[in-house]
């Protein structure tokens, strides 16, 4: 029996094995393996004649363990009952991954490691930041700093990044601009961290059964080498222990899994104003681990004018508003209202309500009145 191991996202994995034919996954073999009937008669049963059996990490997460631990029988039975001679595995757990090293079977593993991003990324990264992430300049020049650095570079090590400042004024948004730029195929890989706390969350970070779900899978499955940890510190100090491993040496590990995360760009956001009010609430040893601390500004008038008129345009607009409601409305009226209120409008949160609700007032006094 061939075994071959794969540690690579899902999406990856499916494009692997689609081109693979008389191919069978291992849960359609177990769906029907009761105590009343064998594993063996099933597998002599199937109604094709199937030469590779694939194994999902939701094969492993939906399937309690003793199984795979008596996995050197499954592969007694696949030989004997059928002609399966390849087993194709895509992240098995550590459980698994052990038993299945102690099988006499030739393995074969591949650990996908995603690349280092180059200078034509870079490039592009500045040269659409500031249509994408207004007012912002000295925070871009800060990101394309720090990543030219992580380029240059001779070792893998996560760029790990800390973006700090008020909120609503494109921390977030700018984790995704860069996800969307530097891994067009992916998706950002976001984790809410003022969710933290109690018990699910020791499971999540910890992975204390192979069946939950995990910190750890969403990593392994992850499309996007950007993982966004939003509001970071506001996790309590034992969690945040949990990424010393992460930031520094690009692995992270837990009861059942162990994940390369080498070259990925880490991004933690915070609210906090300044690095001392950081090291009041983050570990220091963890601290020292960050690569660079940018701070993002708050907007000035010509800012917030700015992001204004781009919300009037996406607002106002065919695709999103029906014609006739848009004949009922002038946008440099509407524009002159909101320039009004300024002042309070500090983030791009509450610029979008207010923009909202004149745009509301007007169409609701024309429209209540017809």
């Amino acid at each position: 029996m061939d075994i071959e191991i794969y540690y690579e996202p899902r999406t990856k994995f499916n494009k692997r094995i689609q081109p693979i034919e008389n191919k069978i996954f291992f849960s359609r073999i177990i769906r029907n393996w009761t105590k009343d009937i064998t594993l063996e008669s099933i597998i002599s049963n199937l109604d094709e004649d199937f030469e590779a059996c694939v194994i999902t990490l939701e094969d492993c997460s939906g399937i309690n363990s003793h199984v795979f631990e008596n996995i050197d029988n499954i592969v007694s039975i696949f030989e004997s009952y059928s002609n399966i001679n390849t087993l194709i595995i895509n992240n098995p757990p550590k459980f698994f991954y052990d038993k299945l090293k102690q099988l006499e079977e030739t393995i074969k593993e591949k650990n996908y490691s995603y690349p280092k991003i180059n200078a034509t990324q870079i490039g592009k990264v500045n040269q659409g930041f500031d249509s994408n992430i207004i007012g912002q300049t000295l925070a871009k020049k800060a990101i394309c700093r720090k990543l030219i650095a992580q380029m240059i570079r001779p070792t893998k090590k996560p760029l790990v990044l800390m973006f700090y400042g008020n909120p609503g004024i494109g921390k977030t948004e700018t984790a995704k601009y860069l996800s969307s730029i530097l891994y067009t195929k992916g998706s950002l890989l976001r984790e809410q961290m003022t969710m933290v706390g109690g018990d699910s969350s020791v499971r999540f970070f910890k992975s204390t059964s192979h069946s939950e779900d995990s910190f750890s899978k969403h990593l392994l499955n992850r499309t996007s080498n950007v993982i966004l940890l939003d509001e970071f510190a506001l996790a309590p100090p034992f969690f945040q222990t949990t990424f010393f491993q992460m930031f520094d040496e690009g692995i992270y590990s837990d009861q059942n899994f162990t994940v390369d995360v080498s070259n990925s760009i880490i991004i933690c956001t915070s609210n906090l104003q300044t690095i001392q009010d950081m090291e009041k609430n983050i570990d220091n040893a963890l601290l020292s681990r960050f690569d660079g601390f940018i701070h993002f500004t708050d907007f000035t008038d010509e800012d917030k004018m700015e992001i204004i008129d781009k919300m009037i345009c996406e607002f106002i607009n065919p695709k999103n508003m029906k014609k006739r409601f848009i004949d009922k409305l002038d946008r440099t009226l509407i524009r002159q209202k909101i320039e009004k209120a300024l002042p309070q409008l500090t983030n791009v949160r509450n610029i979008r309500k207010y923009t909202e609700d004149v745009i509301a007032d007007t169409l609701m006094d024309d429209l209540l009145n017809d």
